[in-house]
């Protein structure tokens, strides 16, 4: 149904990837991975036509729809209505227009014509059935509650992840291919999600963090690892691609270290081969010994140096494995000292969601803060962080630091470099360091905030929040653009971590992890 051959795609003149051969025929279930920056979103793009590749080709069936599910709402002024609209495609012009011309009709009869012609390509398009289609998803993705005039930027980050989820669906794809598709869903829907999947006889792309939702979605994993330019294959979900990657990259070492072996031996061999070669020839002008050895020294020299070519010429034509390599490796480590703090809420009501709410944290306690989509979790951390007042109460203790669901306000000309100072006084040497020690490199600097991906940014919060002195931390999903890797890190971060936290997430492997050890369900 989908077919990329010899795909590349280069930045600044910096590959991004090289090579990139990819199929997904009806029925296939395959899930994209690979660190932050590494190109995942961009093959995306690629695939479903928004960015043109520097090489190579896509093609698809003819007749085949794309459904593509992106990280990022690309106008969070947009209304609700009009979103989901946007999904009937055709349909729904067709039928603004047939509305129109109904009420032009009474006034200008020249009209009628047009909309003959409307009404025909409506007839065309089954449009009767737009509306039924509509109710159907929103009720099934549970956002039949949001007015279809409600800003885009004024409904829960789960909210925009089931109104684009939506969307997608309406345009009923042969093709889906979906970019985090997990990220600010609750267990419900991510349930519902793996169950509309199942049973979706198109073919599936997806690029997920969710290492649970891959195991049950995926039958196969290729990988953009940052290291090799195209694409690495595996078979199976998360858990089986992880060992085989493991498995792999232990092979890999063993089969290196056996080479460098095999190498020296070979050196010393040649060495050791030429030296005796040198000592015949030193002793034959000298003209040292009978002429029976001098005939039998010229004819070792002979072999000697017959020999040392041979194994030169093996050493060359020898497939040599090159070293393996790795991603530098991500810091994420927390002060040592005891950083904890209480903090405390008497009597909030927050609009609709909240009502005499009161809060006691201890110091060094570890929440889990769950609840469905748009029951005020993400409201209550803004408000337990000073980013949004209360209707009536207050709150008290900290200092508190909030790593939020989305970057919509972030996505600036600001710089990492200048964003990075703003929030964390050091000087710039000490800065540039500490940037380092995150994977922001020297090229990276002066990198504009909106041109990082999701994963980049998330990273860069992660960073102020390690290097500020903030004693209760409150974490809106934070596992949300991060890679494997980056996860592994956090999780062990925050398990050494000796502050308070306030954690809303719905990943339970990511909450066993790091020890949440209390739960309050808004």
């Amino acid at each position: 149904m989908l077919k990329a051959v010899s795909l590349s795609v280069s930045f600044a003149s910096e590959p991004i990837f090289e090579g990139v051969d990819l199929t997904i025929g009806a029925g296939d279930r395959v899930g994209l991975v690979g660190p932050n920056g590494a190109g995942k979103s961009t093959l995306l793009r690629v695939l479903t036509a928004h960015l043109k590749p520097d090489t190579g080709h896509v093609t698809r069936t003819p007749g085949a729809t794309i459904g593509y599910f992106a990280q990022q709402i690309s106008d969070p002024a947009q209304t609700v209505g009009d979103f989901l609209a946007d999904g009937l495609g055709e349909v729904h012009h067709v039928t603004a227009r047939l509305h129109a011309l109904e009420q032009s009709l009474v006034t200008s009869p020249a009209a009628l014509a047009e909309y003959g012609r409307v009404q025909e390509r409506w007839s065309d398009l089954r449009g009767w059935e737009a509306g039924n289609r509509l109710t159907e998803v929103r009720q099934r993705l549970d956002i039949d509650h949001l007015a279809d005039d409600t800003p885009l930027h004024r409904v829960s980050g789960g909210e925009q992840a089931r109104l684009t989820l939506a969307r997608v669906l309406l345009t009923t794809p042969d093709i889906l291919i979906l970019d985090e598709p997990t990220n600010h869903l609750d267990a419900d829907g991510i349930d519902w999600l793996g169950r509309w999947l199942a049973g979706f006889d198109g073919g599936l792309l997806v690029v997920s963090h969710d290492r649970a939702f891959l195991d049950r979605s995926v039958t196969r994993i290729v990988e953009l690892d940052g290291i090799h330019p195209d694409l690495q294959r595996y078979e199976g979900g998360y858990t089986a691609y992880r060992e085989e990657k493991t498995r792999r990259w232990q092979k890999l070492l063993l089969d290196y270290e056996a080479q460098q072996k095999d190498l020296r031996r070979w050196e010393e061999d040649i060495a050791r081969t030429r030296q005796h070669a040198l000592g015949v020839e030193t002793t034959m002008r000298r003209g040292l010994g009978t002429d029976q050895l001098r005939r039998y020294a010229k004819k070792v020299a002979k072999k000697a140096k017959a020999r040392e070519r041979r194994l030169r010429r093996q050493l060359e034509a020898a497939h040599w494995i090159a070293e393996p390599q790795t991603r530098p490796p991500l810091t994420l480590a927390f002060p040592e000292q005891d950083m904890s703090s209480k903090i405390r809420a008497n009597g909030l009501s927050i609009r609709t969601l909240i009502r005499d709410f009161d809060l006691d944290v201890e110091p060094g306690e570890r929440i889990h803060l769950t609840g469905p989509n748009g029951s005020g979790k993400t409201t209550l951390l803004r408000v337990l962080a000073g980013q949004e007042e209360p209707d009536r109460g207050e709150v008290s203790g900290g200092p508190v630091a909030l790593l939020p669901q989305t970057h919509d306000t972030l996505r600036s000309k600001t710089t990492v470099f200048e964003h990075f100072r703003a929030h964390v006084p050091v000087y710039a040497d000490d800065a540039e360091a500490l940037l380092d020690a995150h994977l922001f490199g020297p090229e990276t600097w002066d990198s504009p905030l909106s041109t990082l991906s999701a994963g980049e940014l998330r990273r860069l919060l992660l960073a102020i929040m390690v290097n500020s002195t903030q004693r209760v931390l409150l974490l809106d999903e934070p596992t949300n653009y991060l890679d494997f890797d980056a996860l592994d890190v956090i999780e062990e971060a925050l398990r050494a971590f000796h502050g308070t936290l306030i954690v809303v997430t719905h990943d339970t492997y990511f909450a066993r992890a790091i020890g949440l050890d209390r739960e309050i369900a808004l």
